[in-house]
């Protein structure tokens, strides 16, 4: 009897070889076709094979490049496990990852050389396997060679339940931890999230006519499995390195890009550099934190459509939701909710609210391509995952018609005199004022309510100008009744550059810092 057919990465190839095999992958000033990305990744395969590496755990430092989406598939293609690593952190926290994933080998790209042979003096990666990309004189061996070097033969010697990928949280609340996924985990979440954005009606619906240019890089989520849909349904791809506004909108008039992702962060700042209007009729797939309403209201200003992604390294994709439908005459808090924080779940995946006397309704999530628990921490998994199914840290509730609402992180909830004010309310009420361009709110200790919340403002203007115009908008929505009183912040601090994590979002970690939390 033949072997059957499984759920492995090499199956989304075949369509898209057949019809738009000439399609291509490229970053402005080069380009890979289709059909050129697949043979590239069974030689590199087949080379990592001959080394010995096949079947191993393999990571990779480096920016969203060429090179890079051919590693996407070519380590996978050797029955090895890809670990993309997070370029931005540090070193130690690097260290940790390695170890606690047993990397073999690594590809590094030339401007993270020295990090690779920091991590070879350390004793974590061999020298000899450590391979460089993008040329320039180093010790290590050459990514350009394996792939001269190898077959172009593909001999399929893994199955769908072996291991494809590892991830890592960010590390913002600790020691990264890790995750395993299966070639069959990472197909089932990717048809999940393209039904969600094909199937479903919505905004930022995505076709097989798109240009995709995604700006999340592949150590977050496979790039939010962006280039695994790409490939799919055969649409041109678009790839930039190191994040800069400037020469992504250049990229998009250059490449005639329709659809992309990124975090509220790279919104703002592209809304800032785009002087050109060449974000009129995007389609932009949005996530990694709550969307302010503000930012909502200037995409649908400039004919942006706007749709949020909920999801975490701990379970991929939950959730889709459209963000910038007409919100017709309904209160700010609503229109916030409207906005921003309903979702449809994920097709094949559940989605529950427990609630527990003294805190807040909590998300529980479950699907098929769920982890079993975190790499080698048996303690993290038993406070995260259980009974077959995880507490991602958000609160929340599902609404009689099945769609979540997502209304904070737990951790980022003020509870104030017992009771709990959403952070991320908050936020966007102040983010629609004019002339803040950055906000956020972390609760700060206090002796009588245990937590009062505490607002850090990052302004176009005069901070204290700016100050007074939010007080009196906030005033004004206590006095409506469409804001609790007690909801007021407490404090309101200039800031002038938010600290940012490695994935984009406002480290609100460090804000807490500085009032003591």
């Amino acid at each position: 009897m033949d072997k059957k057919v499984g759920l492995t990465l090499d199956r989304l190839f075949y369509q898209t070889l057949l019809r738009k095999r000439n399609e291509v992958l490229t970053d402005g000033d080069r380009y890979i076709t289709y059909r050129d990305l697949f043979t590239s990744a069974v030689r590199l395969a087949n080379s990592l094979k001959n080394l010995g590496l096949g079947g191993k755990r393999i990571a990779v430092i480096a920016w969203n490049s060429i090179e890079y989406a051919t590693l996407m598939y070519g380590i996978p293609f050797s029955g090895s496990s890809v670990h993309p690593i997070n370029v931005r952190l540090t070193l130690k926290d690097i260290a940790a990852t390695i170890k606690i994933a047993k990397d073999s080998a690594l590809f590094v790209s030339n401007d993270f050389a020295p990090v690779a042979e920091k991590l070879s003096d350390l004793g974590l990666i061999k020298s000899d396997d450590i391979f460089l990309m993008g040329g320039g004189r180093s010790n290590f061996a050459n990514y350009d060679d394996l792939i001269l070097k190898g077959s172009s033969t593909f001999n399929i010697d893994f199955d769908e339940n072996t291991e494809m990928s590892v991830l890592f949280t960010s590390g913002t609340t600790g020691v990264p931890k890790g995750v395993a996924y299966t070639h069959r985990d990472v197909i089932l979440a990717g048809m999940s999230i393209l039904t969600l954005l094909s199937a479903y009606e919505g905004m930022s619906r995505l076709t097989s006519r798109d240009v995709i240019f995604p700006l999340i890089p592949f150590y977050h989520l496979w790039s939010w499995d962006s280039l695994f849909l790409s490939t799919l349904i055969g649409c041109k791809y678009v790839i930039a390195g190191k994040f800069d506004p400037v020469e992504t909108i250049r990229l998009i008039k250059r490449s005639g890009a329709t659809w992309m992702n990124m975090v509220p962060t790279m919104l703002y700042a592209l809304l800032s550099a785009d002087n050109e209007s060449a974000l009129s009729g995007m389609k932009v797939l949005i996530g990694g934190s709550p969307i302010p309403s503000g930012l909502v209201e200037e995409s649908k200003k400039r004919g942006i459509e706007l749709a949020s992604i909920y999801g975490f390294t701990d379970g991929l994709v939950a959730s889709v939701g459209t963000i910038n439908e007409n919100y017709g005459d309904v209160s700010a808090d609503e229109r916030y909710r409207i906005s921003t924080r309903y979702s449809t779940p994920a097709p094949f995946s559940e989605v529950k609210v427990v609630e527990k006397r003294g805190s807040p309704p909590e998300i529980f999530f479950r699907s098929p391509w769920l982890p079993r628990g975190y790499l080698n921490d048996p303690e993290k998994t038993k406070e995260s995952f259980t009974d077959g199914w995880f507490k991602p840290g958000d609160s929340g509730y599902l609404t009689e018609h099945g769609d979540l609402r997502i209304d904070d992180r737990v951790k980022d909830l003020v509870k104030s005199g017992g009771e709990f004010i959403p952070s991320a309310i908050l936020e966007s009420y102040i983010s629609e004022i004019p002339h803040v361009q950055m906000v956020a709110v972390v609760p700060r200790p206090d002796e009588k309510w245990v937590e009062r919340p505490v607002a850090f403002i990052k302004s176009e203007i005069d901070f204290n100008v700016v100050k007074q115009d939010i007080i009196k908008t906030l005033n004004t929505l206590i006095n409506e009744n469409r804001m609790p009183k007690w909801w007021m912040p407490d404090e309101f601090l200039p800031i002038d550059e938010m600290p940012m994590t490695g994935t984009g979002k406002i480290d609100k970690k460090e804000l807490r810092k500085i009032v003591g939390g």
